[in-house]
C-alpha cells in the first residue's frame, strides 16, 4: 500500500489479509489447533510453552519488520508470472524465520521452566497463569472496542449550541430499537439455526436491565453532551455502538448461562470475538483515529502484533477448556468484564471527547473573534513629535545643568584674605 493512504478500518483489513502475509495467519491457525490438541493430551505444559514460545516470536519480529532484510523474510514479494501451485514453496517460505525462532524460544522456555529447569516450580503454574490471562484479555477487549469505535466518530465541524440541551427522546428511541433488533437477531436467529428451543423473554430483559442501568450511569456525561449539537451528535453515535457490543455480551452471558445452550455454538461465537479482539487490538495500537498513524505500531507490521495477540489470546482460551472444570464460568466472567469495562469507558471517554471538542472550539471562535488594532497615522505622527519635544527638552536643560560661565583671569581669593592684621607686634617675654 501506498505511504500517501490514509490508515482506515478497511485499509487496515487489506493490509492484514494480504496475500505478502498470509501464510502466517494459516500458521496462527494450525500451531493453536495443533497446541490445543497437545493441551487436551494432559500435556499442558508444552503446550503453554508453545503459545508463549510463539506469541514472544512475532512481538520481536514486530518491530523488526520495518527493517528492509528482516522484511524480505517476512514477506512474500508477489509474482504474477507464477501460478497458486508454484508459488506455494516461496509463499511459505517467510515462515522459516518465525517457526525457528519460535521452536527456539520453546526449548528455552522448556530449559528454564521445565521439568529440570532453574524454575521449575514456576512452570508449573505457567498454564493456569496462561488461562488467567483470559481475564486481561476481556478487559483488554473492552478497552479496545471502546477505543477503536471513539476514533471511528468524526466529530461535525459545525453546530449550534443549545443551553437547554438537545432532547435526548430521539437518541434513546434509536438506541432501543438497537437493542431490541440485536436481541431479536442472535436470540431468535440461533434458535432458527439450531432449531431447538422455545421463544423466551429472559434475554429481551436481560437485555435492557442492561441498557437501563448504562442510561442511567452516564446520564451527566449524555446531558452535558447534549448542550451543542456537536457533542450530541458523537454522543449518539457512539452510544449506539457501544450499546449493541454490550447486548451482545449480555446475551452471550445469558446463553453460557442457560444449560440448554450448545457448547459448539459458544465455542464459535468465542473464537469470533477473538478474531474481532485482535482486530481492535490492532486497530486501537496502530492508529489514534481515523487517517492518524502511531509510531511504533504502524500498518506494516500490524499483521505481526496481532499473530502475537492471537497466540496469547487463543493459548488463554486453550488453557481455559484444558486446566479449569469449569468452562462456562469462566466465560460467563470474561464477558461480564467486558461489559463492565465498555460501561466505565462510556462515562470517562465520553466525558474527555466532549471536554477536548469544547475546548477546541473555544480556542476556533477566540481566534475568530481576535481583532488587531493597528495605531492610525495621525496618532503616530503626533506621538513622533510629542517624543522630539520632550528630547530636544531635556538635551536643553541638561546643557544648562552643567555650570554658569567660569572667568580664568580671575585671581583666586587666598585663605587669610579675609583676615585684618595689626600693624603692630608686641613681643612676649
Amino acid at each position: 500500500m501506498e505511504e500517501s493512504q490514509p490508515l482506515t478500518k478497511m485499509t487496515l483489513l487489506k493490509s492484514l489479509l494480504s496475500p505478502t502475509t498470509f501464510p502466517h495467519l494459516i500458521l496462527l491457525a494450525i500451531a493453536s489447533i495443533m497446541f490445543f490438541v497437545v493441551a487436551r493430551m494432559d500435556a499442558q505444559a508444552w503446550a503453554a510453552y508453545g503459545f508463549i514460545g510463539f506469541s514472544l516470536t512475532y512481538v520481536c519480529l514486530a518491530p523488526l519488520s520495518t527493517n528492509e532484510r528482516i522484511a524480505s523474510l517476512l514477506r512474500y514479494t508477489v509474482d504474477s508470472d507464477q501460478t497458486v501451485s508454484k508459488s506455494l514453496p516461496a509463499r511459505f517460505k517467510i515462515l522459516i524465520l518465525p517457526l525457528v525462532v519460535g521452536l527456539t524460544f520453546v526449548l528455552f522456555i522448556n530449559l528454564i521452566f521445565g521439568e529440570n529447569g532453574i524454575l521449575q516450580q514456576v512452570g508449573s503454574f505457567l498454564p493456569t497463569l496462561l488461562g488467567g490471562l483470559f481475564v486481561v484479555w476481556a478487559m483488554a477487549q473492552g478497552r479496545f472496542f471502546g477505543h477503536a469505535s471513539m476514533n471511528g466518530i468524526t466529530a461535525p465541524e459545525q453546530g449550534e449550541i443549545n443551553s437547554d440541551g438537545f432532547s435526548p427522546i430521539p437518541s434513546l428511541m434509536m438506541t432501543s430499537a438497537l437493542v431490541v433488533v440485536m436481541t431479536f437477531a442472535v436470540t431468535e436467529g440461533l434458535r432458527f439455526i439450531l432449531n431447538q428451543g422455545s421463544f423466551s423473554v429472559w434475554p429481551y430483559l436481560f437485555s435492557f436491565a442492561v441498557y437501563g442501568l448504562c442510561i442511567y450511569l452516564t446520564w451527566g456525561q449524555r446531558k452535558e453532551a447534549s448542550r451543542h449539537s456537536t457533542t450530541h451528535a458523537v454522543a449518539r453515535k457512539w452510544f449506539w455502538a457501544t450499546q449493541l457490543f454490550i447486548t451482545w455480551h449480555v446475551l452471550s452471558i445469558f446463553r453460557s448461562i442457560d444449560s440448554a445452550s450448545n457448547d459448539t455454538m459458544i465455542f464459535i461465537e468465542e473464537l469470533f470475538l477473538m478474531i474481532v479482539t485482535v482486530f481492535l487490538a490492532i486497530w486501537a495500537l496502530t492508529s489514534k483515529g481515523e487517517g492518524s498513524n502511531s509510531a511504533f505500531f504502524t500498518r506494516d507490521n500490524a499483521l505481526f502484533w496481532g499473530v502475537a495477540f492471537g497466540y496469547a489470546y487463543a493459548g488463554s482460551v486453550a488453557m481455559i477448556t484444558s486446566v479449569m472444570d469449569n468452562v462456562r464460568t469462566v466465560l460467563i466472567a470474561g464477558h461480564i468484564l467486558v461489559v463492565v469495562t465498555v460501561m466505565y469507558l462510556q462515562r470517562s471517554m465520553l466525558e474527555g471527547r466532549v471536554h477536548r471538542i469544547n475546548n477546541d472550539r473555544g480556542i476556533v471562535q477566540s481566534v475568530i473573534h481576535l481583532e488587531v488594532h493597528d495605531t492610525p497615522p495621525e496618532e503616530v505622527t503626533e506621538t513622533t513629535e510629542s517624543v522630539e519635544i520632550d528630547i530636544n527638552t531635556i538635551e536643553q536643560e541638561a546643557t544648562e545643568s552643567i555650570g554658569d560661565p567660569v572667568d580664568w583671569n580671575q585671581t583666586p581669593e587666598a585663605l587669610g584674605d579675609s583676615t585684618n592684621w595689626d600693624d603692630e607686634i608686641e613681643l612676649l617675654d
